[in-house]
């Protein structure tokens, strides 16, 4: 197995996570209450980590064809 694909692999991953927490950020801040909004910056604070992870995964993928 290409180190390549493994790198490939690991980037869906993220997007995926990248997805769920996206999703949870926006039906946690559809409550609208004070511990909600705290919540919902958990979540997309996640997501902008997953996001990152997950670009860097692609770009090692690409690098290391």
């Amino acid at each position: 197995m290409e180190i390549s694909f493994i790198f490939l692999i690991l980037a869906l991953i993220f997007v995926a996570l990248t997805f769920v927490s996206l999703m949870g950020g926006f039906s946690v801040m559809m409550k609208g209450d004070e511990k909600s909004a705290k919540k919902s910056n958990k979540f997309m604070q996640k997501r902008v980590l997953f996001q990152g992870l997950a670009l860097l995964f692609l770009a090692l993928a690409y690098f290391t064809q």
